[in-house]
């Protein structure tokens, strides 16, 4: 066998065995601290599904090059996409506050007095040439026996990285995070507090 093709043949063994690890990445949403003892609504919530752009849903971070390029990173991911995070840490949160008789994922089986939708419009690194976070967000409270919609929040914030390594994007957009879901979480107790008729059951 020629040389030339041992060679060729031993470097794409070598390329194909070391291949580049994919790293992934996740979301600390820490619980709340429980509310006094009798201040719950008595309302029952169900968070159902947030909706995405469809570039979000395969769980690649997503980084903006200028005001319109949008790009994706191979090898670092989310353990959750943004939409289930989201989902997932708003049940977290409004089950630790202790305000409400109960928070689950929306299901077919399962009735409640209200239900959150909500829909994300970004969740990415942003270059400009500094490096920041971008998160926007809009949830909204439908309120089930009439069908409205009683509430709703739209959340858009720019965080600054500490640096320009992943690690870093990944730490901005958690901090980020955590601050609009803060935000949503108190604009629902507070609307659920000013009222001042029974929860409809």
């Amino acid at each position: 066998m020629p040389i030339c093709l041992i060679a060729a043949l031993c470097a794409l063994a070598s390329g194909c065995g070391s291949a580049r690890p994919i790293k992934y990445y996740h979301i600390d949403v820490p619980e709340l601290p429980p509310a006094a003892a009798g201040s719950s609504f008595g309302a029952t919530l169900l968070v159902g599904n947030i909706d995405s752009p469809p570039i979000m849903r395969d769980g690649r971070i997503l980084y903006q090059v200028g005001n319109h390029e949008m790009g994706a990173y191979e090898y670092q991911r989310w353990v959750e996409t943004p939409d289930r995070m989201i989902q997932n840490a708003l049940v977290r949160m409004l089950r630790s506050s202790g305000r409400y008789s109960s928070v689950d994922i929306q299901r077919s089986s399962v009735r409640a007095d209200y239900t959150l939708q909500g829909k994300i419009y970004e969740f990415s690194e942003v270059d400009k040439p500094e490096i920041h976070t971008r998160v926007s967000m809009e949830i909204e409270l439908h309120e089930v026996k009439s069908g409205r919609t009683v509430w709703s929040r739209l959340y858009t914030h720019e965080e600054m990285a500490g640096g320009k390594l992943i690690t870093d994007v990944v730490e901005s957009l958690d901090q980020n995070l955590r601050r609009g879901l803060s935000e949503i979480v108190t604009g629902l107790n507070q609307y659920f507090a000013a009222q001042t008729v029974a929860i409809p059951k």
